[in-house]
């Protein structure tokens, strides 16, 4: 298992979790499965449910030339979703 970090941006916010997973794609789906919109500023849940639908197209990019480090963005109507992804060490 390893341990994958999320930093997403929203509306002016930006939202920090933490997932372990045995690989990207299992924690990308984590991660939108625990979208926890009490501590996400303007999202609902059709927003969570907007971007739990629109992932399931998206595939991470890679950033060139760094170990360990995906980006995806989209965009839903409640504003534009940019996130990174780190793998991140366990201690």
């Amino acid at each position: 298992m390893e341990l994958y970090t999320f930093l997403m941006e929203f509306r002016g916010g930006t939202y920090i979790s933490q997932f372990n997973a045995g690989k990207l794609q299992e924690a990308v789906l984590l991660w939108t499965e625990h979208l926890e919109i009490k501590e996400i500023k303007y999202l609902s849940e059709k927003g969570k449910a907007e971007i739990k639908e629109k992932i399931k197209s998206k595939e991470p990019i890679k950033i060139r030339d760094r170990k360990n480090i995906w980006f995806f963005c989209m965009s839903i109507k409640m504003g534009f979703v940019a996130v990174n992804v780190v793998k991140t060490s366990l201690d």
